[in-house]
């Protein structure tokens, strides 16, 4: 007879669409991810569990509980049980009574687990969902004189309780099931576009898909590192790093003029440094991504992904404002940021929040708006390396036009950007004038300053310096270096 009785409830299940369906609603990512975390603690307290049998309803849901517990105590196999699943209260307390197994755990549904829990113990009990109550039951006295052999012992009426654990909360792990299925969505789109680049390095398109989705994923990685297990976090990052430095130049010479001069060198890079083998080991190692203990424990509140997008939007808002529109690397630096909580915001917006997640296209906008700075100042960087090439010295002419009229470019744009951030400031001191009476002196005087500005803004505007009508004659994003090159490529 059974000595240990645990009743344990399935955990947290998808909802029935109808109600032939009851028998297959499965357990919820987050649902399972709950159990298989608080399980191993939960079945600890079980003090001898050498000889374990697991007793299951065939319902999904159960089975699947019943598969971690299984689990966590090295149980082999599972008794599929129909009565569990059609709730027979009574022929299960008879089987309980007449098993010759010592210790069993039973994964079912209420309300029958709540009945028996309540029957055996004498007081009303409720199983939450993933709930585990283990008990002592009594054990049938010596067989009297004369009592036949075998007769069927009596059914248990009393238990002892010896521990009761609650159902995990499986919210605090949702956030972390959904970012895992995106973080996995992200690495096999990685996985794709590598294959197809990789096979074909003259393919423009398919070095802009590579690069992008190279960085979606690096952005995700780099967002979460502070809940992410540090070696797979810094692996990754090195990874990804090395793809997009080993293709930057590729990416700029495309944008120059679509040639595919250094196509060879770059396949012996990632011939000699193993990149397809490491992009491989990657997108495998990131679909199993690894949380710090820390966060597997408690997990992952959806303030906690928050607080840490919008740390972030602010230090991007600081370097935006006041931002050294001649300095490369500052431009660069701002821009790659704009695009990395641009693929956050995106990728994450479930997690995010509606408010955050409209972020994506105004961070797109910016990064695309300093795209085309970064580009025309490769462009004229190019320009002026391939003119003095003697592998170019038939083109030598014609890379001195378009490397001036990059250069020209360059020199609109930060004209624009910086007229249209006088012209902000204006408004914004615009409308920062005192409206009382006391302070008529000094609003005049204010207006005339920002007439004053205006006028000078109006005087040094050329039709050169607008991007949308410079030398070239097309929007900076659509500018090409040279007269017959092929359309502009998209940018990442």
């Amino acid at each position: 007879m059974v000595r240990t009785l645990v009743l344990v409830r399935h955990g947290k299940a998808e909802k029935a669409q109808d109600d032939s369906s009851d028998l297959y609603r499965e357990l919820t990512p987050d649902g399972r991810h709950a159990l298989e975390i608080a399980y191993p603690r939960t079945f600890s307290l079980l003090e001898d569990y050498d000889d374990v049998n697991v007793w299951s309803s065939p319902a999904i849901r159960a089975m699947q509980t019943a598969q971690v517990v299984a689990s966590v105590l090295g149980v082999d196999g599972i008794e599929v049980d129909q009565t569990l699943y059609d709730q027979n209260y009574d022929a299960l307390l008879g089987q309980i009574a007449t098993t010759p197994e010592e210790t069993v755990v039973v994964v079912g549904h209420v309300p029958s687990l709540d009945a028996i829990a309540s029957h055996l113990l004498g007081r009303q009990v409720r199983l939450s969902k993933g709930a585990a109550i283990a008990l002592e039951l009594p054990q049938p006295a010596p067989a009297a004189e004369g009592e036949a052999a075998g007769s069927t012992p009596a059914l248990p009426s009393s238990a002892s309780l010896l521990w009761f654990v609650d159902g995990p909360k499986s919210s605090a792990w949702g956030s972390l099931v959904s970012i895992e299925g995106e973080v996995t969505a992200s690495a096999g789109e990685l996985a794709a576009e590598a294959e197809r680049f990789f096979a074909n390095p003259d393919d423009v398109d398919a070095l802009c898909d590579f690069r992008m989705a190279v960085r979606r994923l690096r952005s995700l990685v780099s967002f979460l590192s502070p809940w992410e297990s540090k070696k797979q976090a810094e692996r990754a990052d090195k990874i990804l790093r090395n793809l997009l430095d080993a293709t930057a130049r590729l990416r700029g010479i495309d944008i120059f003029s679509q040639t595919v001069l250094e196509r060879s060198s770059f396949m012996e890079l990632v011939r000699k440094k193993g990149l397809v083998k490491k992009v491989d080991s990657l997108v495998e190692e990131l679909s199993a991504f690894r949380w710090k203990k820390s966060v597997l424990a408690r997990g992952l509140g959806e303030g906690d992904l928050r607080s840490r997008f919008d740390e972030e939007l602010d230090a991007l808002d600081q370097a935006l404002f006041g931002l050294d529109l001649s300095s490369a690397n500052a431009v660069y630096d701002a821009r790659r940021d704009a695009k990395e909580l641009h693929y956050v915001a995106n990728r994450l917006g479930v997690v995010l929040g509606d408010e955050r997640a409209q972020m994506s296209q105004y961070m797109d906008e910016i990064q695309r708006d300093l795209g085309a700075l970064c580009n025309a100042r490769t462009n004229a960087t190019l320009a002026d390396e391939f003119r003095h090439s003697p592998r170019f010295r038939g083109v030598r002419a014609d890379l001195g036009v378009a490397g001036r009229d990059q250069s020209e470019v360059v020199s609109a744009i930060v004209s624009g950007m910086r007229r249209r951030e006088a012209t902000d400031e204006a408004a914004v001191d615009e409308e920062d004038v005192p409206a009382e009476t006391g302070a008529l002196e000094e609003s005049a005087a204010l207006e005339a300053d920002v007439a004053t500005e205006a006028g000078a803004l109006a005087e040094v505007t050329d039709p050169a310096e607008n991007p949308e009508d410079a030398a070239t004659g097309v929007a900076p994003e659509d500018a090409a270096p040279v007269a017959d090159a092929a359309p502009q490529i998209p940018a990442e």
